[in-house]
């Protein structure tokens, strides 16, 4: 339903969460902001939030100001995010969270990535329904399939929802919030409830992804009705209200994972996941739960990173770091203007993305994470870094003899991640075992959104959420879209050993956290699809190593690489005299305009939060 006005209370609450943001200015701090970055920085002491949407951040905001910690404000920040983006993430998502409790003394993370059910899957492609996603018998009407589908259910058939996995996101955010959150559940997700309820202005960016997505929704009469109301599609500034959404969040508000995993929500998401050939049944959603890991860890220069454990992709930020580390990075220059910075940069890139075979579901097989993300094993690969001349390819070397390392600084007193356990009769550690299936380091499509969170107390969080593709997999069900996360079975591996009964594809997200002497310095993480761990890596060492701003390192043009080959892609803003001298080393720049991760994070400057969301997106940070 398109609606021209805000009602008076959501006007009301926006206005006044705005008025209250950030104590003090980036002016105010000596630095400059150009006005078309205005909104895009903001200090305070108490506390920030940001996120690829202002509403979101002042969700989260409203949090602190409440009392609540950092885990109140991501949650309700998330939640929020997914009624404003719901092209990005929302009920139907997954992702995961790297987070520091104070109180705790040690890091955590959280798994919440989209699952499939082994059993369910075995099954369906033995008995010869499926392999690839012919839809089951019955069409979801079979016994612990749910209930019969509705018209959305029927509708879905035209879609293929095998890459549909069992949503993680809601499952995550609630443990991650009984875990640690001081606020009611109820007052957490109120903001959600609110804006999805009474609406919110349709930006930019959101009009620009429903334009293009009229035949995606077609299957679905009610998204088609709510993107396209009348048949055409909501503009920047139409009102968007999502009734249904406000209903399956008022579930969750009221009864927690079972308002979600169970009962009417449940059932409508796996009727259409039948309905269109995922053979997930009833017990199954109810059964889903979100994994806590530790986090792997790294010290680099001092600074303690704790970061994404595997099927996830921390392990790449942490390996580039660690071959970077010999190198005086600030006297060769910055990398967008010094062709010896650049060659440095770029080559730990590319050795990061060469390490990408090794990652896969570490309940299916051993993953040497540990190994990877060491300075022994960076020691064996430092001849591939800054050797003045462009490799045509970089090699991949088996870090698993590395995996049982002790990591330095203080990640020892962290409990971090540690060597992988051998799973009886499963693949052993050669790069042929590891999983093919997932985002690759070199794909650039995908689309996510991350926020970070600090509060005055100095606890943190970094949380990634994603669809996975834009819109997820175009499947529609209670008011939110479908991931297409999931993890696509084939009769190669569907009876390989697993600890667990789900299986999670690798992803590239890699939520991320900087330490030093148990403060909070540094929290970051973006969407982007295979961009995400070398951009996160690219702002990390332009904030730690050059000390610059946080606005002007995200702002920073970025480069983006292969491991297989010397090309590298950068963003509008290198000088000609540096693209001749990288073409002299072998390189070959190509211009990407777009398409670029984006970063938010928060930085510590003194006793003072610096929150940035990056320029080339529609996100605000706020801060009290």
């Amino acid at each position: 339903m398109r609606i021209r006005h805000f009602t008076t209370s959501v006007l009301c609450t926006l206005a006044a969460t705005v008025a209250l943001s950030s104590d003090l200015s980036a002016q105010g701090s000596g630095t400059r902001v150009s006005p078309a970055d205005e909104g895009k920085r903001v200090e305070a002491r108490n506390g920030v939030v940001t996120s690829a949407n202002g509403i979101a951040s002042d969700a989260g905001v409203q949090m602190l100001r409440a009392g609540g910690n950092a885990v109140d404000a991501i949650v309700a920040a998330a939640f929020t995010v997914g009624v404003v983006e719901p092209q990005m993430s929302g009920l139907g998502g997954s992702g995961s969270a790297t987070v520091w409790m104070k109180r705790e003394g040690k890091p955590a993370y959280i798994d919440f990535y989209a699952a499939q059910p082994v059993e369910a899957w075995r099954g369906h492609t033995q008995s010869g329904r499926g392999g690839r996603g012919a839809p089951p018998e019955g069409r979801g009407g079979r016994e612990g399939r749910g209930a019969a589908p509705s018209e959305e259910g029927a509708a879905s058939v035209a879609g293929d929802m095998t890459v549909v996995g069992v949503p993680g996101g809601v499952g995550g955010l609630l443990a991650l919030h009984e875990k640690y959150g001081a606020l009611p559940r109820a007052q957490v997700l109120a903001p959600a409830i609110r804006v999805a309820e009474e609406g919110f202005p349709v930006g930019q960016i959101l009009a620009g992804f429903i334009a293009g997505a009229e035949n995606r929704m077609r299957p679905y009469p009610k998204a088609l009705a709510l993107y396209f109301p009348g048949g055409k599609a909501l503009v920047p500034g139409d009102m968007l209200r999502n009734p249904d959404l406000a209903t399956s969040l008022r579930r969750i508000a009221a009864e927690g994972r079972k308002g979600y995993y169970e009962g009417p929500t449940a059932a409508g998401v796996v009727a259409v996941l039948n309905a269109g050939g995922n053979p997930v049944r009833s017990t199954d959603f109810a059964t889903y739960e979100p994994q806590w890991k530790r986090p792997l860890c790294t010290d680099y220069r001092g600074y303690t990173i704790v970061t994404a454990a595997p099927p996830q992709t921390g392990y790449q930020v942490l390996h580039a770091l660690e071959l970077l580390e010999p190198f005086n990075l600030k006297t060769l220059g910055l990398p967008t203007q010094s062709a010896k910075a650049f060659d440095v940069m770029v080559s730990a890139l590319r050795a990061g993305q060469a390490q990408t075979r090794y990652n896969s579901d570490p309940n299916w097989v051993a993953v040497p994470a540990n190994g990877l993300s060491s300075s022994a094993f960076a020691a064996t690969r430092k001849a591939l870094i800054g050797t003045g001349v462009a490799a045509d390819s970089i090699p991949t070397d088996d870090p698993a003899r590395f995996d049982s390392a002790f990591p330095a600084g203080e990640c020892g007193k962290y409990d971090p991640y540690g060597a992988a356990a051998p799973i009886p009769g499963a693949p052993g550690p050669g790069p042929d075992a590891f999983d093919d299936v997932g985002e690759r380091s070199e794909e650039t499509d995908g689309e996510t959104t991350h926020l970070s969170v600090v509060d005055k107390d100095g606890n943190a969080v970094s949380l990634t959420i994603t669809n996975s593709s834009v819109w997820g997999s175009g499947g529609f069900a209670e008011g939110f879209f479908l991931n297409n996360s999931g993890f696509r079975f084939t009769d190669q591996n569907i009876n390989a050993p697993t600890r667990m009964p789900w299986r999670i594809r690798n992803t590239t997200i890699a939520p991320t956290i900087v330490m030093k002497n148990g403060q909070v310095q540094l929290v970051i993480g973006a969407p982007g699809g295979g961009r995400i761990p070398t951009e996160i890596l690219q702002v990390m060492v332009y904030v730690l190593d050059y000390g610059l701003d946080p606005l002007e390192a995200v702002k920073l043009p970025r480069i983006f690489t292969s491991a297989r080959n010397p090309q590298v892609q950068l963003e509008h803003g290198f000088a000609p005299e540096l693209l001749r001298d990288i073409r002299a080393m072998g390189y070959e720049p190509v211009a990407e305009a777009a398409g670029y991760a984006r970063l938010y994070l928060i930085a510590r400057r003194g006793n003072v939060w610096v929150g940035v969301a990056d320029p080339r997106h529609d996100g605000r940070p706020r801060g009290y």
